[in-house]
């Protein structure tokens, strides 16, 4: 066992001359790349701790931001290597994994980052209507800053060598959160006003107001509302209800008592909603 640990150091101190020696005049593009990285992994570990208090939703929620941010920039590595000139084709580029922008940005839609690596990638295609279409769609959301996320644009300037190194530290951390995690399949559609869960709570309620009994089409809107933002008890409350007036009991009964009451209101503690939920089934459960 020591002889491994020392061989592993050796290798971490071999990789770590190698990399400054390679890329000591790109340092400061691989930085800001490893920042971000840092960060999207910082996320993942929020899911750990999410999942050890046994908050599902939570965890779910930060799980997917980090796998739609992950994932996004190691798919926008994988073509800019195949743009310069890696691999017959940009299949063999992906190896297997995630390569479809609407998949990936469906791991959840909080995360403004699909959007903005799309948009890199059609700017080095020179498909620049699209490129600026996503960049509007990613720069909508709040989550993403401007000022700071454009330095991701770095990518674009990296040698296929520094290319290479940030993808292996991309798929490293993606195998790690995808051995934790997942994801469920999506069905709505991607939007770029799908990470506003107050938007998609009024795009539930239009809906009962077109057709009241459409109990089904709104519950889509307000799960949507729930997976962006498990922190908020409006989307709690939305399900519940919804389950309850499809005369689906048995789930209602579960979601409230499983996540509206636990989940929700151990982050949501004055949800009025949620209290009033909670205080009908405690006074039930003592009858």
């Amino acid at each position: 066992m020591k002889k491994v640990i020392v061989i592993l150091l050796l290798l971490a101190l071999l990789s770590y001359v190698f990399i400054n020696f390679v890329f000591k005049k790109e340092s400061d593009e691989l930085k800001i790349a490893e920042a971000y990285i840092d960060g999207f992994f910082k996320l993942y570990e929020t899911g750990v701790d999410y999942m050890e208090q046994g908050l599902q939703l939570q965890a779910d929620y930060a799980y997917g931001w980090a796998a739609a941010s992950i994932s996004s920039m190691r798919y926008c590595t994988d073509c800019l290597l195949y743009l310069k000139g890696e691999g017959e084709t940009l299949e063999d580029v992906v190896g297997g994994r995630r390569d479809n922008w609407d998949e990936i940005a469906s791991l959840n839609y909080a995360s403004p980052y699909p959007y903005f690596f799309e948009g890199l990638v059609y700017h080095i295609q020179d498909k620049q209507d699209e490129a600026a279409s996503c960049y509007e769609k990613a720069i909508v959301n709040p989550s993403f800053n401007p000022e700071y996320d454009e330095s991701l644009t770095v990518l674009a300037a990296m040698s296929v060598d520094e290319l290479t190194f940030v993808k292996k530290r991309l798929t490293y951390i993606e195998d790690q959160i995808y051995a934790a995690y997942s994801p469920p399949q999506v069905s709505y559609m991607r939007s770029h006003m799908g990470f506003d869960d107050k938007y998609l709570r009024t795009l539930a309620r239009e809906t009962l107001e077109i057709d009241e009994t459409n109990y089904q089409g709104a519950l889509r809107h307000y799960q949507a509302a729930l997976a962006v933002n498990p922190f908020d008890g409006d989307n709690f409350v939305g399900c519940a209800l919804m389950y309850f007036h499809m005369n689906q009991t048995d789930k209602a009964v579960f979601f409230v008592l499983m996540f509206g009451i636990n989940e929700g209101l151990f982050v949501d503690t004055e949800h009025q909603g949620l209290n009033r939920i909670a205080d009908v089934f405690n006074k039930e459960e003592f009858k």
